[in-house]
C-alpha cells in the first residue's frame, strides 16, 4: 500500500501526541504532589521488577521464533554501535567544548545511553493499527525493543557503565572536612560551651585535631535530643511528665552513646588508620542518636504531627533537592548511608569496622543503588584462592546483575521462544508442533501469557508518567560558563546527526544480505528510531544517588537537568522527521 507524504507525516506525528500527553499527566501529578518522589521510586521499582518482566515475556514468547536468532544477534550488534557512537560524540564535545571537570564522566554516560524503553514501545504501539504495520509486526517490534533494552541494562549495570557517572564524585576525607569547617565550628564550639548539655557533657572529647570537631558536633546533636523531647511532649504532658521524660531521655542517651565514645577514646593510638576509624564511629553515633529519636517518636505519638502524603499537595512542589534526599546513598565522605534495619558488624581486632553494604535483593530491585564498592565486594564469599584474581569480582558482579527480574525474564523468554516444543506449551503458531491442548482448545500454559500480557500492558504508561514526573522536578541552576554550548551541541549530535548514521546502518544491513526491506521492515524501523532517542532518564537517579545529602553545590545534578530538559522539546520535531523519511524513502510505503 502506498501512502502520501501528508499521510506519512500524520502517522509519524500522531504517536507524539499520545506520548507527550502521558508525560504531561506525570508532570502534573508531580507538580500537585500526587506523585511524590517517594511514590515515584516505589512505582519505578514496581515497573522494573514486575511490569517490564511481564511485558518482555508476553511479547518475546509469542512473536520471536527460532529462525529469528539471527535478528537477535543483529539487535545486539546494533545496540553496541548505538552506544559506541553516542560515546564518541560525547567524547568529542568534552574534548573541544567547555564541560565542568565534575561532569566529565556524566556527559559520556549521557551521550552513550539512550532512553530505550518506554518511548520506542509507545511509538510502535501507536502504529500497529494496520495502516503502516500490522498488529503482529508491532508486537514483534516491541519484542525487539525489549532486547535492545536488555543490552542497555547489561552495559549500564553488568558491565559497570554506571561508573562513568560515579567517577565525577570525589568525596571529602576527615582532614579536608575538618579544615573546611574550622572557621564555622569555632562559633559553634563557643555556643556549645554556654549551653546546658546535661549528662552528655561528661563525654570525653578526644583531642586529636582530625576528629575533635566531628565529635563535638555529634555531642551537640546528642544534647539537642533533650530539646526535641521537650518540644515533642509539651503539647500532651504536664511539667512533671516532661521532667520524667527528660530524665528518661537522658538515661537512654547515656545508654546508647558512651559505649561508642569510650571505644573511640581507647583507639587514640591507631595512628594513620585513625581518620577512617573515626568516620565509622561517628556514623555509629549518628545512628544511635537517630535510633533514640525514632524510638522516642514512637513512644510519644500524642505529641507528633505526622506528615501524610495527602498533606504534600498543599505544600510547594517537590524539586531536585527532594530527588537527592530520596536517592542519595552516600554522605560527604563517600560512605554508604546508614540503614536503620541494618545491623552494623562488630569492629575487627584492629579497630576497623566494615561499611554496611546493600543486600542482593536491594540492588536487583532498584535502578540506582550500585557503586564501585559493590564490584569490589562481589567475590567476598569465595575462597581466598579465587579472590586473589582481580577478574573474579568483575565476573561475580556481572553474574549477580544477570539476576535482575527484567534480564531473567528476557533470557527465559528467549529460551522458550527458541525451543518449539516448549513454546507450544504457551502459544500456538505455524512453527510450533501440535501437542495436546487444554479443554478450551488453548495451550495448557496459555494462562501465563494472559497474565503477563495483562500486567505488562501497564509498563509503558507508568514509565512515561514517571518520565514526566522526573522532568517536572528538574530545575535550572547556575551553569558552568559556556556549558550551554556543549549541551546544545551534544543534543543536536544525538538527535539530529546520529539518526543519519542509523539510516546508513540499516541500508548497510540490507546491502549485506542480513536483512531485507520486505520481511524485516519492522526490525529495520526499530533500529533506525533507536538512533534518534534522547538520553536515558536513569542518569538523573544515578547522579542523585552519588550526591551527598549535604552537598552545597550539586553541579552534576544541575548539568544533567539542563541536558535532559533540552532534549524532549527537540524530540517533538526530530523523531517524526526521522520516521517520515524512513517510511517514504527507505521502506517506500
Amino acid at each position: 500500500m502506498t501512502v502520501s507524504l501528508g499521510q506519512a507525516i500524520y502517522v509519524a506525528v500522531k504517536p507524539i501526541f499520545k506520548i507527550y500527553l502521558i508525560i504531561g499527566v506525570g508532570f502534573g501529578l508531580a507538580r500537585y504532589g500526587i506523585l511524590s518522589v517517594e511514590a515515584t521510586r516505589i512505582v519505578s521499582d514496581i515497573v522494573l521488577t514486575v511490569l517490564i518482566p511481564c511485558l518482555a515475556f508476553s511479547k518475546i514468547v509469542p512473536y520471536i521464533e527460532g529462525q529469528d536468532i539471527k535478528q537477535v544477534g543483529i539487535i545486539c550488534l546494533s545496540s553496541v554501535l548505538v552506544f559506541g557512537t553516542g560515546l564518541f560524540m560525547a567524547f568529542l564535545v568534552r574534548t573541544f567544548l567547555p564541560v565542568p571537570k565534575r561532569w566529565r564522566g556524566g556527559i559520556l554516560a549521557g551521550g552513550m545511553f539512550p532512553n530505550i524503553s518506554d518511548l520506542p514501545i509507545a511509538y510502535l504501539q501507536s502504529m500497529d493499527n494496520g495502516f503502516i504495520f500490522t498488529e503482529e509486526e508491532g508486537n514483534k517490534g516491541v519484542a525487539s525493543v525489549i532486547i535492545f533494552m536488555t543490552m542497555f541494562m547489561i552495559c549500564v549495570f553488568n558491565l559497570g557503565g554506571f561508573r562513568l557517572i560515579e567517577s565525577d564524585f570525589h568525596y571529602n576525607d576527615i582532614e579536608n572536612a575538618d579544615q573546611e569547617s574550622t572557621s564555622s565550628s569555632h562559633d559553634d564550639d563557643e555556643a556549645l560551651s554556654k549551653k546546658r548539655v546535661g549528662d552528655t557533657s561528661t563525654i570525653p572529647v578526644v583531642s586529636n585535631n582530625n576528629s575533635n570537631y566531628e565529635l563535638k558536633s555529634r555531642t551537640k546533636m546528642s544534647s539537642n535530643i533533650e530539646n526535641d523531647v521537650n518540644i515533642t511532649s509539651s503539647s500532651s504532658a504536664n511539667t512533671d511528665d516532661i521532667n520524667s521524660l527528660h530524665s528518661q531521655g537522658t538515661r537512654s542517651t547515656e545508654a546508647s552513646i558512651p559505649s561508642t565514645f569510650s571505644y573511640t577514646t581507647e583507639a587514640q593510638d591507631l595512628g594513620s588508620a585513625q581518620p577512617r576509624h573515626y568516620s565509622r564511629e561517628l556514623s555509629r553515633t549518628d545512628n544511635s542518636i537517630l535510633s533514640y529519636r525514632n524510638s522516642t517518636n514512637r513512644r510519644n505519638t500524642d505529641g507528633i504531627t505526622r506528615v501524610r502524603s495527602l498533606d504534600l499537595r498543599d505544600g510547594p512542589p517537590q524539586d531536585m533537592n527532594d530527588i537527592i534526599k530520596e536517592y542519595s546513598n552516600v554522605d560527604q565522605f563517600g560512605h554508604i548511608r546508614e540503614n536503620p534495619y541494618y545491623k552494623s558488624p562488630e569492629p575487627h581486632a584492629d579497630g576497623q569496622s566494615e561499611e554496611p553494604e546493600y543486600g542482593l535483593g536491594r540492588i536487583l530491585t532498584s535502578d540506582a543503588t550500585v557503586t564501585t564498592k559493590d564490584i569490589r565486594k562481589s567475590g567476598n564469599f569465595l575462597p581466598e584462592k579465587l579472590r586473589k584474581f582481580s577478574v573474579v569480582p568483575l565476573i561475580v558482579f556481572f553474574l549477580k546483575n544477570c539476576l535482575r527480574p527484567a534480564s531473567i525474564a528476557v533470557f527465559i523468554s528467549l529460551v522458550v521462544a527458541f525451543i518449539p516444543w516448549v513454546k507450544a506449551l504457551f502459544v500456538t503458531t505455524e512453527h510450533t508442533p501440535k501437542i495436546h491442548q487444554g479443554p478450551d482448545g488453548q495451550p495448557v500454559l496459555s494462562f501465563l501469557i494472559d497474565f503477563t500480557s495483562y500486567v505488562g500492558s501497564a509498563a509503558v504508561p507508568f514509565g512515561l508518567m514517571l518520565l514526566g514526573a522526573t522532568l517536572g522536578r528538574l530545575k535550572l541552576g547556575k551553569l558552568y560558563p559556556g556549558f550551554w554550548k556543549s549541551a546544545v551541541v551534544l543534543v543536536i549530535l544525538r538527535q539530529c546527526v546520529m539518526p543519519i548514521f542509523g539510516v546508513l546502518w540499516c541500508d548497510r544491513l540490507v546491502k549485506a544480505g542480513w536483512l531485507n526491506w520486505e520481511s524485516d521492515k519492522m526490525l529495520l524501523f526499530v533500529i533506525a528510531i533507536n538512533w534518534g532517542l534522547p538520553s536515558m532518564t536513569t542518569i538523573i537517579y544515578f547522579t542523585a544517588s552519588y550526591t551527598p545529602l549535604d552537598c552545597k553545590d550539586p553541579i552534576q545534578m544541575e548539568c544533567v537537568s539542563f541536558f535532559l530538559m533540552l532534549q524532549y522539546p527537540l524530540l517533538i520535531v526530530s523523531l517524526p522527521f526521522l520516521v517520515t523519511y524512513f517510511l517514504k524513502v527507505q521502506i517506500k510505503v
